[in-house]
């Protein structure tokens, strides 16, 4: 460890270096990876940074993530692993937490202590030349970087104002004159009081990383690992993560592809596509856009703007979903850092859900005493990050708290309902295949409430039941492998009358797998791993003599090794060793 008088970004005042062994924490994440039981594995880190020593006890958690969290790239929706995410507590400090991710032996994230809150990074983001690996600040120790700029507001209210003039619907050209009768900043409502389900509390959030996001990180995993950090947010909404887009290459054939492209042109270039099914969509992308850091439609009633708006049609013949915002990581040149990219984040989704930013007579002096700092909406950073800084002042939970009451219940959803879109048939689907309109067995998400998820007239099946239809929307055909032969189950084969590939039947129980390593019982791998007694592992491990061949007494001693874990485990009788 070392404390570097080396500025390596004008937004991070001191820091200090890390050069824990990578190689040891490696081998820790993989064994983690590996355990029976992942989540119940604690992975231990030890360094010493800011005249202290830190002991990070860490454990796999992908909680911040939907359950249905679907990660597509260009050629479709592909596996993600969420097992380099973890957090955890500081060993002896109370009230201490931590999060973050583990890859290729570094860990990237945020601890909270009770001397403040730190931050660690990987060094090579910031193009330095030390032999270091890794840096340390405290949040403290961060600059200021400014949110948004007043003029692109402006601008950006302009321009929700044009498209609602454009709707196709009459009644919305009545609405458009109301808006400035009643007021500069909001719509009027009806005073009729609505009913609120206090069980939809997820707003589920597609993120769309572009190429230039993706080549600043160079790796899925790294992207996933950002969101992370940025997702940690100042309110108790619970954002879940449903869908995130990769975008590893660059496509020219893309509006949103060329790099200079202004922040309105790209969010009104994104907001053209449809995604009315979620509650928000934003773009992050690594472009320099001179001071404005992101940018969001302000959450109105109905369509014109913030969570649930749907996909409108306009009076030129467009559409659009102004749903939608945009996050760019990098400003005037430099990468910024995590935490402000949150701060970011987090300012941008106070717009979505309804507040403006904290001015005027009554909002606009919050904060400015007691030492705290201002409020997240305050449409300008301050010099250093303080208590209000990521909080939502009176003001903007005022206007937030109205917005959810009217418009939360068109979209929010009760964590575990089902979702047309996920790629995931869930009852009362027929069907799945995301937003994927040109699949010919399956109406995608992309349709009507009342089609979408549903198979297509006169298709028996869609792929996305299961791995027995095929491309034509037929069943395979009876005795067609579905699924290939493992350590302890047979291959599967189709019926030839349903999409879904039949349970394979398991091997005979106390086969041996895993290179001699293990047995299988009931098609399940039975682990070594136990809290039972070791003593069944000595007995049977010095007595291999009462067996024939040494061969066969390693097989059997394994064999009843595994019984009597079995036994121990289950409390309860093993079967027979024929």
């Amino acid at each position: 460890m070392y404390s570097v008088g080396i500025s390596i970004s004008p937004f991070i005042k001191h820091y200090e270096v890390l050069s824990y062994d990578k190689g040891d924490l490696h081998k820790k994440h993989i064994r983690a990876r590996r355990a029976s039981q992942p989540q119940a594995y604690t992975l231990d880190l030890d360094f010493t940074a800011f005249n202290r020593t830190f002991r990070l006890l860490l454990k796999q958690d992908s909680a911040g993530f939907s359950e249905e969290f679907t990660l597509v790239d260009e050629k479709g929706p592909t596996s993600v692993d969420l097992s380099h995410l973890y957090s955890g507590t500081v060993e002896g400090e109370d009230g201490s937490s931590c999060h973050g991710s583990v890859m290729l032996g570094q860990f990237e994230g945020t601890i909270h202590t009770q001397s403040g809150t730190y931050h660690i990074e990987p060094l090579h983001r910031y193009d330095s030349l030390t032999d270091h690996h890794s840096i340390i600040y405290h949040e403290e120790d961060l600059g200021k970087a400014d949110f948004i700029q007043g003029e692109i507001v402006y601008r950006c209210f302009r321009f929700q104002m044009a498209l609602q003039r454009l709707s196709l619907n009459p009644n919305k050209w009545l609405w458009f004159f109301m808006f400035f009768f009643f007021s500069p900043h909001e719509a009027p409502v009806s005073r009729s009081r609505r009913k609120v389900d206090n069980l939809k509390t997820s707003c589920l959030l597609h993120l769309h990383a572009d190429h230039f996001y993706y080549k600043k990180f160079k790796s899925v995993e790294a992207v996933v690992a950002q969101l992370l950090v940025v997702l940690v947010l100042p309110c108790t909404i619970n954002l879940l993560p449903l869908f995130l887009q990769v975008m590893m290459t660059a496509n020219k054939t893309d509006p949103l592809h060329p790099l200079f492209i202004g922040p309105e042109k790209l969010l009104s270039l994104f907001s053209e596509k449809n995604w009315g099914n979620f509650c928000l969509a934003y773009m992050l992308t690594n472009r320099d856009y001179s001071g404005v850091l992101g940018l969001a439609w302000e959450g109105k009633t109905g369509n014109w703007g913030g969570i649930c708006s749907k996909y409108t049609a306009l009076r030129n013949g467009g559409k659009a979903t102004l749903n939608t915002g945009l996050i760019t990581i990098q400003n005037y040149g430099q990468f910024l850092p995590p935490r402000q990219v949150q701060l970011t984040f987090a300012h941008e989704l106070g717009h979505s859900l309804g507040s403006p930013h904290d001015e005027g007579s009554n909002c606009g002096n919050l904060g400015s005493s007691g030492g705290k700092g201002r409020y997240l909406m305050f449409p300008h950073a301050t010099d250093e990050v303080r208590e209000n800084n990521d909080k939502f002042s009176t003001c903007s939970v005022k206007h937030i708290s109205k917005i959810l009451n009217l418009k939360k219940d068109d979209c929010f959803v009760v964590s575990d309902e089902p979702i047309c879109g996920n790629l995931i048939v869930e009852k009362e689907e027929e069907c799945d295949v995301g937003h994927n309109d040109t699949d010919l067995c399956c109406y995608s998400a992309k349709e009507a409430a009342g089609v979408q998820c549903r198979l297509k007239p006169g298709k028996l099946c869609s792929p996305s039941q299961g791995l027995c239809c095929g491309q034509n929307c037929e069943f395979k055909p009876l005795g067609q492998m579905c699924d290939e032969e493992t350590d302890c189950v047979k291959e599967s084969v189709c019926s030839g009358l349903s999409p879904l590939c039949p349970k394979p039947d398991p091997k005979e129980n106390l086969t041996v797998c895993s290179q001699g390593t293990r047995v299988c019982l009931n098609g399940v791998r039975l682990s070594h791993t136990s809290n039972c007694d070791s003593t069944h592992y000595f007995h049977y491990s010095t007595n291999q003599a009462a067996f024939g061949s040494v061969q066969q007494s390693c097989k059997t001693g394994l064999q009843r090794q595994m019984l009597n874990l079995w036994s121990c485990n289950m409390g309860e009788k093993a079967p027979p060793l024929s």
